[in-house]
């Protein structure tokens, strides 16, 4: 791995083998070759699948191939540009744009091709760069991290990625799913001990993608340890008001997941737990098994029915010895030019293809756009990344696609436990570039329950809904709360009565202002008597 140019340059890494000698060789400049510079950005410690210990062996072989497959037209060379001190992508991103900046700003013939072509292992590191370069119309090709960016043009006007990592496919398969079963209420757990930062990346753009659907509720939570306490809390408040859990975090911690939920009896069917497999890999993603060979592998056998798999379809799953991209050379270089053990079992394939495609692709558009516009065009990163829209390419792994944000499509499936098997096998295909998705086989729920279960139980979330209550239950239901009510009002009418009544003897005695003695009274009557008994008018 080195930086092979016209002036002589001290390599950042020793060249070995073919590499050193195609060094030697383009360092002869002819006027009508074109000089290609790369850069690709990166660190040296292995803490990830996106450093340069994984990825540079396969930009070097795919460099050796293009320089082979197109000498006389263009001179390649390629700079990785790194920093001893920086030993997590973390740090990277933080540091990235600083890293670029002597390499974009250095003095070169004004005909030299300038292009960024590097794995990427942060969104803070993507997204620094495509910045920088979007500003200074640099062609940007990232091979690992796929930021979200890249579909607003207008901010990643020259951004293109070959990553096997689809943001958009991940967006669109989740919302496709959720819709198609009508779940209108989901939980979201993501796990923040763990390290890979592929779950925390679809997480996020899961959340914000169900989010945007209409009526739709999104309960997120994070968990700090995978520990049981933390598990059956989730799972209460998951109970509480949903039945579809999205979990983001390693396999084995899944497994744990689903134990406990076995254990609080939420594995019968009527919950649905859905977690994510980027590629099988069990450095950074664990192992999505319900073997582990301890007490608690029966339990789990049961517990992994309630669970569905979402894959990226990818047929980069091996590599056949001595093709273009050799496992057995890939270790030999990461030994030899690293110090960095690569077993053959240990290799992430998919992303130490997607750094040697996204050299091979770049050399495709670069001698197609200098065949159809000239070498003017070569150094318009806006043109060069336009001529990837939308476009097939046939590669060493066979057709990849890149799509109309600029981004490599990856189809999706949706795998659910063969209890027979005891395998996960898909039953639902998502092809992403059309959107369209197809059923792949008959799919059995639980027990022969019915799929997919309901977004909300018969009797509620807390088992409580009306149209679960018998008559005596509904007429007990209903008496029971409204007797304190029925109380008060019997008190404050016994109180109204009471007072009533009080205040009309009360009434009756203030009025009376005299009493006449019948004694009295009596001559008085006899009076009015005698009177009325005179009177021809009247009678009595």
């Amino acid at each position: 791995m080195a930086f092979c140019g016209g002036a002589l340059l001290v390599c950042l890494i020793i060249c070995t083998g073919t590499l050193q000698i195609t060094c030697q060789e383009t360092s002869r400049f002819k006027d009508d070759i074109i000089q290609v510079e790369i850069a690709s950005v990166g660190h040296i410690y292995p803490d990830n699948s996106g450093c340069l210990p994984y990825t540079g062996p396969a930009q070097d072989i795919a460099l050796e191939m293009i320089q082979r497959k197109y000498e006389g037209v263009f001179n390649f060379s390629l700079e990785y540009l790194f920093d001893r001190k920086i030993k997590s992508c973390n740090e990277l991103g933080d540091n990235a744009v600083n890293l670029l900046a002597p390499w974009l700003f250095k003095s070169r013939n004004v005909k030299t091709v300038r292009a960024l072509v590097f794995p990427s292992c942060t969104d803070p590191e993507t997204f620094s760069l495509n910045q920088l370069a979007s500003e200074h119309n640099l062609l940007m090709i990232t091979s690992i991290n796929n930021q979200n960016v890249i579909r607003e043009k207008k901010l990643s006007p020259t951004f293109i990625s070959v990553s096997h990592y689809s943001d958009g496919g991940y967006f669109d398969f989740y919302r496709t799913i959720v819709m198609a079963f009508k779940w209108l209420s989901v939980f979201v757990l993501i796990d923040d001990s763990t390290v890979s930062q592929h779950y925390f990346i679809v997480s996020r753009i899961v959340v914000q993608g169900l989010s945007a659907i209409p009526n739709q509720t999104v309960t997120v939570r994070h968990i700090q340890k995978p520990l049981s306490i933390q598990f059956q809390k989730a799972l209460r408040e998951f109970q509480s008001v949903s039945r579809v859990l999205l979990f983001f975090g390693r396999a084995e911690h899944a497994r744990s997941l689903l134990i406990n939920a076995l254990s609080l009896n939420m594995t019968d069917g009527e919950y649905v737990y859905i977690t994510t497999e980027n590629f099988v890999y069990p450095l950074f993603y664990g192992t999505l098994d319900w073997r582990y060979g301890d007490e608690n592998d029966k339990i789990a056998r049961d517990a992994f029915e309630s669970l569905l798999v979402i894959r990226p379809v990818d047929f980069n799953e091996t590599l056949p010895p001595g093709g273009a991209m050799d496992p057995a050379e890939l270790s030999r270089r990461a030994l030899s030019n690293y110090n960095f053990s690569l077993p053959l079992t240990e290799q992430p394939l998919p992303n130490l293809i997607a750094p040697y495609l996204s050299m091979e692709m770049f050399a495709q558009v670069l001698n197609e756009s200098f065949v159809k516009y000239g070498s003017s065009s070569l150094n318009d990163g806006r043109h060069l990344a336009g001529m990837f829209i939308n476009k097939t390419f046939d590669t060493f792994v066979g057709k990849i696609v890149i799509d109309g944000f600029g981004q490599r499509t990856v189809d999706f499936t949706l795998s659910g436990f063969d209890a027979t098997n005891r395998t996960f096998s898909p039953f639902l295909f998502m092809n992403t570039k059309t959107g369209e998705t197809r059923v792949l086989r008959d799919f059995f729920w639980i027990k022969g329950k019915t799929w997919p279960p309901r977004n909300k139980p018969k009797c509620g979330f807390s088992g409580d809904s009306w149209d679960c209550r018998t008559t005596t239950n509904t007429l007990l239901s209903g008496f029971l709360p409204a007797f304190p009510i029925m109380t008060l009002l019997v008190l404050f009418a016994l109180f109204c009565c009471y007072r009533s009544h009080y205040l009309s003897e009360k009434a009756s005695s203030s009025y009376i202002l005299w009493r006449l003695d019948e004694v009295l009274l009596l001559p008085a009557l006899q009076n009015v008597s005698t009177r009325f008994s005179q009177d021809p008018h009247i009678q009595i």
